[in-house]
């Protein structure tokens, strides 16, 4: 017998993609089953009341007889999309069905569609079928637009949402949970404006039982922990509030229960369609609704999933979830239901009834369907009071996960921006709030941004050099006047919050150091992204302060798409125009010639060898004697003279000209890892070590070099000892120096 998988290759067919991801594999336990029983009919309980009330925000007025079927369509979306979604979501156990932002727009496209159709004579009725046909037709495209998004993997492009919109967001879902049990009590709207009812004996008489449930629930939560507290909770003050009123005579009174007990009544889309009694052009006339409805639902499921991870701290694949969002959508529209997606109340509420797995929303969802099917008003099951009472601690634990328990609780600035984002969202709707949070939390960005600093590094010539290696006179003057030098690092996107402050920084610098004067400013841009409009021209103010100045500008590290606004601002117009080289290491060897050239330590000085050698050597040792164990090299550019891992059999004391190390990179060329100029030494390290040479030697510039093998050393130390430990106390002082610069520029990058 074949095994299922074998029967039927899920992963062939691209319509069942996302079912061949889904982890049937799952075996929970009896207490398990029992456990998401429980919770899933409490949130189908919850999730019926908001239909009633949904329904009636969309078919009020003059569409008020479409009650019944909208309240249908609203069943079969939950119905459907909360089956899908339990079963295909990453983050169990999870429930779906419409949201109320996505609601607040279809009451919009509601009164946008039956008013056309009154307006050119229609009957109501037909208005309702209208009204129920764009509201399908939206549907259906939120799936495929849904579903789109999922299959391009595009999920993680739109995870740009900054945690304070996220948190804003989720405490704007927990008060509005909190309102709702006020506008479930009163029976008046969410909304404060209706006093009068509110304060009155009944309504506060209903309020003061709700909020006793929730606190009740939340201190046995505190004492005694676990799932079964509030499912117990829950059907004990049920049970117990029903028995009251029967005892006091109030069984009987409808406003003790929700005043939405109208019948389902479910409709065909199919029919309509094929019966030509749909008038399209009216349908396409709310296409701006419907597109918003589609836009709405996607934002409404970005931020219930990302929230809904900061709730849980777990991670979800975005993708998925649209995909599962989309299928779940796609199917409803096909059998006349409203659109939904994940819920993040529904989901919260799950698991804080003792969801244990997928299964507590599959039976919220059947749940739901069993209500539609059998036509039960279960509105005259639960007393208001104890649904406003959930609904009250239900939004009090959002509300407390949103700002105390999140990380915005540990910043006053998100936290800050996370309640304005959800007083907005109270005020002003779903749409308008996330618009708001997402500029508000652009500007704070801007402006925290602008506060890190551009500047990465400063340091000057006299801790960091190029990498040339120079005569130690030349050295020892770029020591000693390397400050005239200044080497800035510059790091990340450079706008106009980070760019003046570039310029006040090194204008400080340079106003501030009297001796010696800055000469060069190098700003090594490798790390710089880009920059705006702004940043442009506070470098070019920046230039023009440094000619006034008599400082020259080096700039290193520009990519090309990076220079190339600098050049059409003219940037690197005129001249004294500021330098451009590919790398640091050029720019900053470039400023170190310039300054030498000042000082008049010219780069190359064949004639004076025999002057710096003796220096070097001591006056007591001969340095005739170099004549007769040095061998003189008159060497071209271009001439290579070591070869990388060859034996290490001679040393060279360069005389003037210019070599550079090269070592072989992973694409097989040549990389220079530093250069040497005249009166100093190569070699030496392999050649003592006697290990093979670790890089290559290249002539750049012609020269002279004074070569000397390990036969001649040799016969060096053995004939003329002196000459010899003068010769060795060289190549020890000359590798002591190198040690000691390099610790200093190690110290200066630390």
């Amino acid at each position: 017998m074949a095994t299922p998988s074998s029967a039927l290759n899920l992963s062939e067919r691209p319509t069942l993609h996302y079912l061949t991801r889904l982890p049937w594999k799952f075996r929970p336990e009896s207490g398990d089953i029992v456990r998401d029983v429980v919770s899933g009919a409490i949130s189908a309980l919850v999730t019926i009341a908001f239909c009633i009330s949904f329904s009636a925000l969309i078919f009020q007025g003059e569409l008020k007889g479409g009650l019944g079927l909208g309240l249908a369509a609203l069943l079969i979306g939950s119905a459907v999309t909360g089956t899908i979604v339990a079963c295909l979501t990453t983050l169990p156990p999870a429930d779906a069905g419409p949201d109320t932002p996505a609601i607040a727009v279809m009451s919009v496209l509601a009164a946008t569609v039956s008013s056309a159709i009154l307006a050119q004579g229609g009957s109501t009725d037909s208005a309702i079928i209208h009204v129920l046909m764009a509201i399908s037709l939206s549907t259906l495209l939120t799936g495929i637009i849904l579903a789109g998004l999922g299959a391009l993997r595009l999920g993680q492009m739109l995870r740009f949402v900054p945690y304070p919109v996220i948190g804003g967001f989720l405490a704007a879902s927990g008060w509005l949970l909190i309102a709702g049990a006020v506008q479930v009590v009163t029976g008046n709207g969410s909304d404060f404006d209706v006093l009068a009812n509110m304060v009155s004996a009944q309504n506060g008489l209903k309020l003061l039982i709700a909020i006793g449930f929730a606190v009740g629930v939340l201190i046995m939560r505190r004492r005694w922990g676990g799932f079964v507290v509030l499912p117990i909770t829950f059907f004990m003050a049920t049970g117990a509030l029903q028995l009251i009123l029967l005892a006091f005579g109030f069984g009987s009174q409808s406003h003790w229960f929700l005043q939405g007990g109208v019948s389902s009544q479910l409709w065909w889309p199919y029919g309509y369609v094929v019966s030509g009694e749909i008038d399209w052009l009216v349908i396409l006339s709310a296409a701006a609704e419907i597109g918003s409805v589609c836009g709405v639902t996607a934002i409404a499921l970005l931020l219930d999933v990302s929230s809904l991870e900061v709730a849980r701290a777990k991670s979800a694949d975005l993708d998925r979830e649209f995909g599962a969002n989309g299928l779940a959508n796609g199917v409803a529209a096909l059998v006349g239901g409203v659109a939904g997606n994940l819920s993040l109340q529904a989901s919260v509420l799950l698991e804080e009834s003792g969801g244990a797995s997928r299964l507590s929303g599959i039976f919220a969802a059947l749940t739901i369907a069993l209500v539609l099917l059998s036509g039960a008003n279960v509105a005259e099951l639960v007393p208001t009071p104890i649904l406003a009472g959930l609904l009250i601690y239900l939004g009090f634990v959002i509300l407390t996960q949103a700002l105390i328990r999140s990380p915005a609780g540990r910043s006053w600035t998100d936290a800050g921006l996370a309640i304005a984002i959800m007083l907005v969202i109270v005020w002003f709707g779903y749409l308008v709030g996330v618009v708001a949070g997402m500029a508000g939390a652009c500007l704070l960005f801007a402006f925290n941004y602008s506060r890190v600093g551009v500047v990465q590094r400063h340091l000057t010539r006299s801790v960091f050099s190029s990498n040339v290696e120079r005569a130690i006179e030349q050295s020892q003057a770029l020591q000693e006047f390397g400050r005239a030098i200044h080497i800035f690092w510059l790091n990340g996107f450079i706008f106009f919050g980070s760019s003046n402050r570039v310029f006040e920084y090194i204008r400080q610098v340079v106003n501030e150091q009297k001796s010696p004067r800055v000469r060069y400013v190098v700003l090594d841009c490798k790390g710089v992204p880009g920059f705006d409009t702004s940043a442009v021209l506070s470098l070019i103010k920046l230039r023009n302060y440094c000619e006034a100045n008599d400082v020259a500008v080096v700039v290193a590290g520009l990519e090309r798409d990076v220079e190339g606004p600098l050049n059409e601002a003219g940037f690197f117009g005129e001249e004294p125009a500021p330098k451009a080289f590919h790398s640091r290491n050029e720019a900053l060897e470039w400023c170190e010639d310039g300054l030498l050239k000042d000082k008049g330590l010219v780069s190359d000085r064949s004639g004076e060898f025999e002057e710096w050698l003796s220096n070097e050597l001591g006056s007591s040792v001969d340095c005739t004697l170099i004549t007769k164990y040095f061998e003189r090299r008159q060497v071209s550019a271009g001439t290579t003279l070591y070869q990388e891992g060859e034996s290490s059999d001679t040393i060279d004391l360069i005389a003037s000209g210019r070599i550079a190390i090269m070592v072989r990179g992973d694409d097989g060329q040549g990389l220079r890892l530093r250069r040497m100029a005249g009166q100093t030494v190569v070699g030496e390290m392999g050649f003592f070590r006697n290990r093979p040479r670790a890089a290559s030697v290249v002539a750049e510039r012609s020269g002279v070099l004074y070569t000397l093998t390990r036969e001649k050393f040799d016969e060096l130390m053995r004939d003329e000892p002196e000459f010899g430990a003068a010769f060795m106390g060289f190549i020890i002082r000359v590798l002591a120096d190198r040690m000691e610069f390099a610790n200093r520029e190690i110290a200066a990058l630390v």
